[in-house]
């Protein structure tokens, strides 16, 4: 992006006072080429910090101190409720509404351990101004209404609202969702060492809030605890972009911060934990995964405190100390922890974590053997001991600090420089200077120049003389879900045993008014919404070069870089067989971490990491966007370096491609236990994903080859394959799938890099190019064909479910496309939105349509799937049933919420990155975004007859959910045949 000037013609000058806001502090921040101003405002100190650059992606963000008092977790529900309707826009659930009418991009809201923040971006200058209106009448005058308090938080209701006679239950969007958050071992192992090594102030309670604490909140305490820390002195505004910065602060203080005065806010702050005289012991229980031996399912880590947050210097230092700790098979923690094959990797989360006061650094290990526990902490012991005698090597500091740099320069998109800086500013840190990312460098550089010893110093004094040290166990217990339950049972128990009859029928009366609320239209006309008029311009043509060198389809995309270079490879592997396809996501994950016949993979590793961004490689299904009759697979690999080491990156690749090894069994079979390990613990992160993967699997057999490669029914195909087969017939088959794809034949390219770059690689793209084999193309694409209907539940140890279904209907490129596209999300909005997730309790819901003609209805951590699925079924009569609702404000709606996807912003280093993989040109975008816009009220209600009103021939249902053996005979869903593999 165009560098914005500083110096003595900057438009803003220290010292003077801008619409109610004084300048402290002007800076360029050259290695991200924009200008930092800080202004702080006159009456109640708000600290106003705006990124100046010329980039039309806009991003505004309003955030808190609000450290949790307790478990109960306020600030999470907090969130939630202030946006559900303000004084300005009295319109419940504000945040979603405002997402069909609206063209962001991102918009959200988070609590973390002790901020909340509210970001959006947008590079419409209307859109963004509507949406700071009411993002910030939202925060500051909420109504914090009473119904939205129950449904938001919690409530006692019967399960049957409209029956006193049932059992009493609670219910609640943040209750669900918290139950379903730390169901995940991952996401508890982590809060829980936060938790124990944090113990003493606010980080030693959970704020999110937990099932048998949630139910201790009230309204009052909502609105006791807004009052005070919703108060602007306690707020930070952080603003990016190119719009007029004078117009925005002028609406903030006009608006907002002019009718408030200073106060105090020391109450807010947390303060530094004081160190501990010796290392301490936590042990904690989680659920259990069916999938693995009993006695294999424990967790381990040790957590050290660090540094204060504000230390700047000594964060990134520690930072790159911890990489050299845990990254890559040249470090100490991964020669002694991962090497030897004794549990299924890292923890997640392991690493340095600067996400509260005071940072610390975390290594544990995952799907560890009973026997095994304590050898743990011998293993950490030995070493560090062991690098602290000999000392790191040289090759590997400087291969970590490559990646670092790379990484460092990679992060100038708008939202990761928010993130990155929002801890380090709610505690009042130098946020200017921690985006100096050179400087750190440079200053590191001269401290390992002048003292050799420096990074073993530190080691010396973090990691061995360091008394503040936690070791944390999770162990796990085969009665979890059932206690899980049990314990809100008698919480519900507890709840009632004071209830009087009067209380009784409140809850009753409550419950219905909360239903007839739901059910109830609101006026969403009292929000702003975007005009046809404002609509911008389609995405800029970006400038592409087509060529063909040495028999090579290439794309050459020139953007302005920051000086980065970005390689994608994708070799066509359809002629493969389909047991040999079946393994091509485990060849991506493991051929790049084996080493090459010139190097073992300790060396190859340091080289890599010396010269570009480690290989990343993944399976691609990519069906045809015009008739859906074919598809190919492929594989898409991509890196990228500084354009200054273009030439180092080539011949790198080039040895990876023509000189892989897969010798090592004892490495690879270390590789295989940890890639089907994540496999596994990614499920219940993305688990709507999955199980629209899953449906879309029963209804052609292209989603099915999807599916088998990258869903939960690959994860039962691994776990069968690894156990049939022995190591060296995996290793055999691996080098022949790679001996048979690596070839000139099979290779698409695609390079972005800078305008003036383009003829200084050209040559060395060239001679890379000539040094591959070529061989005769086989197979370019398969037919894909339909499938007769079937459902699918898969039973998982979690204690929400997942919901999909999928019915076939027009790939991209078909006239009815657009159309259906909108009405996904007509019904997101209309239908599922409010039935699914308002009424029935899910976390989300929506629908979607891809590009391969795939339409999907989905759920995400759903607490009545059953009744979920049900509602699937009924689109079409609500569709009929509210037919007056479809009218040309929902439309206009509906096509805002499409544009916001078709003109999503792409970064640099991904632009054509859709012509090159689908086939989606610039000038297919354009023809689909005028034929969207063009979409009319009569061509969306015959899509919905068309596709809508018979049940579809081609669909598939399936359902991630809890065992079924333990469920009540009402919530177990008919005629769904039923996997337990996994």
């Amino acid at each position: 992006m165009p560098y914005v000037l500083a110096g003595e013609n900057y438009r803003y000058k220290e010292g003077r006072v801008y619409k109610g806001f004084k300048c402290e502090r002007i800076e360029p921040i050259p290695d991200y080429e924009l200008v930092s101003c800080t202004l702080r405002h006159l009456g109640t100190g708000t600290e106003f910090w705006y990124l100046d650059c010329n980039d039309i992606q806009n991003v505004f963000s309003i955030h808190f101190r609000t450290k949790p008092l307790d478990s109960t977790g306020l600030p999470h529900v907090l969130e939630h409720l202030v946006l559900c309707g303000s004084k300005k826009w009295p319109v419940r659930d504000l945040f979603y509404k405002m997402s069909t009418r609206s063209v962001a991009n991102f918009m959200n809201a988070m609590t973390g351990p002790d901020y909340t923040m509210y970001p959006f971006s947008s590079k419409n200058e209307a859109d963004f101004r509507n949406l700071m209106h009411v993002y910030l009448d939202a925060v500051f005058r909420p109504n914090l209404f009473y119904m939205d308090f129950l449904q938001e938080g919690w409530r006692l209701e019967y399960k049957d609202i409209h029956d006193q006679d049932s059992d009493i239950v609670i219910k609640g969007v943040v209750y669900n969702e918290m139950i379903g958050s730390y169901a995940d071992n991952s996401r508890f192992f982590k809060q829980k060492m936060l938790n124990y090594i944090l113990p003493s102030h606010a980080y030693g309670h959970i704020a999110p809030g937990t099932q048998l604490e949630i139910p201790k909140l009230t309204l009052e305490d909502l609105v006791k605890y807004h009052s005070q820390y919703y108060h602007p002195s306690n707020a930070r505004i952080f603003c990016y972009g190119s719009f007029d910065l004078e117009k925005t602060l002028e609406f903030v203080d006009k608006e907002y911060l002019s009718h408030y005065e200073h106060i105090d806010t020391s109450f807010s702050r947390t303060p530094s934990e004081e160190r501990w005289s010796q290392p301490r012991l936590a042990c904690i229980q989680g659920r259990p995964d069916s999938s693995i031996s009993l006695d294999h399912q424990n967790r381990v880590g040790i957590g050290l405190l660090m540094c204060d947050i504000t230390d700047i210097q000594e964060n990134f230092e520690l930072k790159v100390l911890s990489e050299l700790l845990i990254r890559g098979p040249n470090s100490p923690f991964y020669k002694t922890m991962i090497e030897p094959n004794i549990s299924g990797g890292y923890t997640k989360w392991t690493g340095y974590l600067p996400n509260c006061k005071d940072t610390y650094f975390n290594v544990g290990l995952q799907d560890f053997a009973d026997d095994d526990v304590e050898l743990f902490e011998a293993l950490f012991t030995d070493a560090i001991h062991r690098v602290s005698a000999e000392g790191f090597d040289a090759k590997h500091v400087e291969a970590i600090l490559c990646t670092q740099e790379l990484l460092r320069k990679q992060e100038s998109e708008c939202k990761r420089l928010l993130y990155r800086s929002t801890v380090l500013w709610n505690h009042d840190g130098d946020v200017v200077s921690n985006l100096k990312v050179s400087d750190m460098f440079a200053t590191l550089r001269n401290r390992l120049n002048e003292n050799p010893m420096y990074l073993e110093q530190k080691l010396e004094k973090y990691f061995i003389k360091n008394q503040h040290k936690l070791t944390l166990i999770m162990r796990p217990n085969e009665l979890h879900e059932i206690e899980r339950q049990h314990a809100e049972a008698e919480l519900i128990v507890k709840k009632l045993e004071k209830t009087s009859d009067e209380d009784f029928e409140k809850i009753y009366e409550n419950g219905l008014k909360l239903e007839s609320l739901q059910k109830a239209s609101q006026d969403i006309e009292l929000l702003p919404c975007l005009s046809i008029n404002d609509l911008q311009q389609p995405l800029p043509r970006p400038k592409i070069i087509e060529l063909t060198l040495r028999g090579v389809p290439t794309l050459i995309s020139q953007e302005p870089l920051a000086g980065l270079t970005y390689l994608k490879l994708m070799f066509n592997t359809t002629g493969l067989s389909l047991n040999d396809s079946m393994l091509l996501p485990l060849f991506c994950s493991v051929f790049s971490e084996m080493g090459t016949a010139n190097y073992d993979y300790r060396q190859f590793d340091n080289v890599v990491r010396s010269r570009m961004a480690r290989v990343e490689s993944t399976v691609k299904v990519v069906e045809s966007l015009t008739d859906s009759k074919s598809y190919r697979l492929e594989i898409l690999m991509k890196t990228f370096t500084l354009d200054k080491k273009v030439y180092d990156m080539l011949r790198v690749c080039e040895e990876l491609l023509l000189n892989f090894q897969m010798d090592d069994t004892d490495h690879l079979t270390m590789l295989i236990t940890n890639y089907i390990t994540k496999l596994t613990l990614d499920v219940g992160k993305i688990g709507h994903l999955h199980a629209i993967m899953a449906s879309s699997a029963l209804v052609t057999n292209a989603a099915r080859l999807k599916s088998l490669m990258t869903g939960v029914d690959h994860i039962v195909y691994m776990k069968k394959f690894v156990q049939e087969n022995s190591i060296e017939v995996i290793r055999d088959t691996l080098k022949r799938i790679g001996l048979n794809i690596f070839n000139r034949s099979n290779l698409r390219v695609a390079i972005n890099t800078s305008e003036k770059n383009v003829s200084c690689i050209l040559g060395d793209y060239a001679r890379f190019l000539t040094h591959l084999p070529k061989t005769q193309q086989t197979i370019n694409t398969n037919e894909n064909f339909l499938l007769e209907p079937s459902s699918r539940y898969y039973n998982l140890d979690i204690p929400l479910s997942f919901c999909a279904k999928t019915f076939h209907a027009v790939p991209y490129m078909h006239e009815d496309h657009p159309a259906l596209r909108v009405l996904a999300k007509y019904l997101t909005s209309k239908y599922l939105w409010p039935e699914v997730r308002e009424k029935n309790g899910a976390y989300g819901a929506g629908a979607r349509i891809g590009f391969e003609g795939l339409f999907s209805l989905h759920s995400y951590r759903d607490p009545n799937a059953a009744k979920t699925m049900e509602l699937f079924d009924k689109t079409y009569d609500w569709l009929q049933t509210y037919s007056r609702q479809l009218d040309q404000q929902a439309l206009f709606e509906a096509k805002l919420a499409v544009l916001q996807l078709v003109d999503w912003p792409i970064s640099p280093g991904e632009v054509s990155i859709d012509s090159f993989v689908l086939g989606a040109t610039h000038n297919i975008y354009l023809q689909y975004r005028s034929r969207l816009l063009a979409v009319t009220l009569d061509e969306v209600k015959t899509v919905i007859e068309k596709y809508f009103r018979n049940d579809p021939k081609h669909f598939g249902k399936c359902i991630l959910g809890p065992n079924t053996d333990e469920m009540k005979v009402e919530e177990k869903p008919k005629k769904f045949s039923v996997i337990s593999e996994l």
